[in-house]
């Protein structure tokens, strides 16, 4: 949420920042709520003193003995005035707070200013990037791939689907136990970087949602319970944003880092192209989250180690890549600043998004309360929170199935996760195939 004084204090400012994001957004709305606001504070204000005046009237007159029936009646019709003026004030600063709670972030100078998503800017490449063309044998998406490694060994949506519905997956034998070395590779990467492991729960309530920046906007893409008030996480930034909401974090544990491991849950409603089957766009995934939370001035430092941190995990799994910076008008709700690191899907023929290393500056401090002393007995201020994906398993794991696929449909093994795979070198291919459908 954006600082509310600052923001009406500097509306037009405000405005054309919000622009940069939305051409077609309109401060009108929140300017008239605004006066209407200023206006009735005025009214009622005007009308306390009246009151305060009349009151100190009916006290001389007491001292007097004169009669206060006509200034009695006068106290009631003004408070009745209070009463009204006070209800009606009480409804524009709400509707006010919901106009100015929807509002995403306002994007910090670094960022570039395009609405459209080429505008994000190529700041980094890695790897050269292989064309399906360029095999040594014919090439397989990794549809294909995980067919060839077979229902005991890849990916059985199929039968994922008679459990629960499309485009929910299911990895079985030796693709499960890949999922599962790549997710303790990133979560040791995480730890000796000097972050606390959390496992978080996997539901939070709809105050953590809207904290985070979830809510109220992109609730139609959470999956809700109907009978409590709780929500399958969409990220673990979402829980570990709410480790410390209502609290004041002491000044110098800062800069805060954490990290977690869950699976995340999205509706991704829509319809679905053919370029999105398989692993590319799913309703259930997991991923190694990295968040921090530091002081003001540090935070645009601590985007930089994040995007290395992420750059060097996605280098190390032998996968080309690139890093861009996101233009305003392809930025989160409660990003002020993106960085996208991109591997390379050959299957895509395309750059796709693994990790999104984001600096939230104030704006889920201010809807989660929460905050620090920068000095032991200085006023409390909100901290910035940063977070970032190291990394998302399903695309990363769309990138080794095509890149390292062998003629013979097995799988190479990357080598940074041999060791978590007892030593293993590939993954044979299997006899039951079709099972990915």
């Amino acid at each position: 949420m954006l600082d509310i004084k600052l923001l009406l204090e500097n509306i037009d400012s405000a405005a054309d920042l919000l622009k940069a994001r939305d051409p077609d957004f309109n401060i009108d709305e929140i300017r008239r709520l605004d006066e209407e606001r200023r206006r009735f504070i005025g009214e009622s204000e005007q009308k306390k003193a009246e009151q305060n005046r009349a009151s100190k009237e009916i006290s001389a007159r007491k001292k007097k003995g004169d009669d206060i029936s006509d200034i009695l009646d006068s106290m009631k019709s003004l408070s009745n005035e209070i009463k009204s003026l006070d209800e009606k004030l009480d409804s524009v600063q709400d509707e006010l707070n919901k106009q100015i709670e929807a509002l995403p972030n306002i994007p910090l100078p670094e960022t570039p200013v395009a609405i459209e998503k080429s505008g994000n800017v190529i700041v980094r490449e890695y790897g050269e990037p292989k064309k399906p063309d360029t095999w040594d044998f014919p090439f397989r998406n990794h549809i294909e791939v995980a067919e060839k490694l077979g229902a005991h060994g890849g990916l059985d949506f199929k039968r994922a689907a008679k459990m629960t519905g499309s485009n929910w997956p299911m990895y079985r034998g030796g693709l499960a136990r890949l999922e599962w070395a790549l997710v303790k590779f990133l979560i040791d990467r995480a730890v000796a970087d000097g972050r606390e492991l959390i496992i978080p729960p996997y539901a939070v309530n709809s105050a953590s949602m809207f904290a985070s920046g979830q809510f109220p906007k992109f609730r139609e893409q959470a999956y809700e319970c109907s009978d409590d008030d709780l929500v399958l996480i969409p990220t673990s930034e979402v829980p570990l944003l709410n480790l410390y909401r209502d609290e004041i974090i002491p000044g110098e544990i800062l800069p805060l880092r954490l990290a977690s491991f869950t699976p995340c849950f999205r509706r991704e409603a829509g319809t679905y192209g053919t370029e999105e089957r398989g692993l590319i766009r799913i309703h259930q995934f997991h991923k190694v989250e990295i968040f921090s939370f530091t002081r003001p001035e540090d935070s645009s430092d601590e985007t930089e180690r994040m995007r290395k941190s992420a750059e060097k995990l996605v280098e190390d799994l032998g996968l080309p890549y690139q890093t861009t910076k996101l233009a305003t008008g392809d930025l989160a709700q409660q990003a002020a600043f993106t960085y996208d690191i991109e591997a390379w899907l050959p299957g895509q023929n395309a750059f796709s998004e693994v990790s999104s290393v984001s600096n939230c500056t104030d704006y889920q401090a201010r809807r989660a309360n929460i905050r620090y002393r920068p000095e032991p007995k200085a006023r409390p201020q909100f901290v910035h929170s940063l977070n970032g994906s190291a990394l998302a398993t399903s695309r990363i794991m769309v990138a080794i199935l095509e890149h390292y696929q062998q003629a013979d449909g097995g799988l190479r093994i990357p080598d940074m996760l041999r060791p978590y795979m007892n030593g293993d070198e590939r993954i044979e291919p299997g006899t039951d195939e079709g099972a990915t459908q």
